[in-house]
């Protein structure tokens, strides 16, 4: 569990923050290469597979989601161990610290405790 100044995280493995249409997922050149090596692939063709045509976000999968993102009981990242820096620190954003933008953040995350004093189990 991770616990930031007035809200803790313990990710539920819902998916959630992954399939969301309007999200975009920036990436870095060394996220590039840290996921093309994780696939067994070139730089290259994780370009072309996986990047936007402005070549600094994921493309999106189905739906608007994250192409790896992979659907079950549990939802799993396909790529989790080598996983964006911006997913990394999911939900430690700046944007997210308080007020409005944290609500629907909890609200779309399970694992977001807005209580500090909040038990995990």
């Amino acid at each position: 569990m991770d616990e930031r100044p007035g809200y803790r995280f313990r990710c539920r493995r819902s998916g959630n923050c992954c399939a969301r249409p309007e999200g975009m997922v920036r990436i870095e050149a060394e996220d590039t290469r840290r996921i093309a090596a994780h696939l067994g692939l070139g730089e290259a063709a994780f370009r072309s597979r996986y990047l936007a045509a402005s070549g600094d976000r994921l493309v999106e999968g189905l739906g608007g989601r994250c192409p790896f993102l992979e659907d079950g009981r549990e939802a799993r990242c396909t790529v989790y161990p080598v996983r964006p820096e911006r997913c990394r620190s999911w939900p430690f954003w700046p944007e997210l610290r308080e007020g409005a933008a944290l609500g629907a953040a909890q609200r779309l995350c399970p694992g977001i405790s807005l209580d500090p004093s909040r038990e995990e189990r």
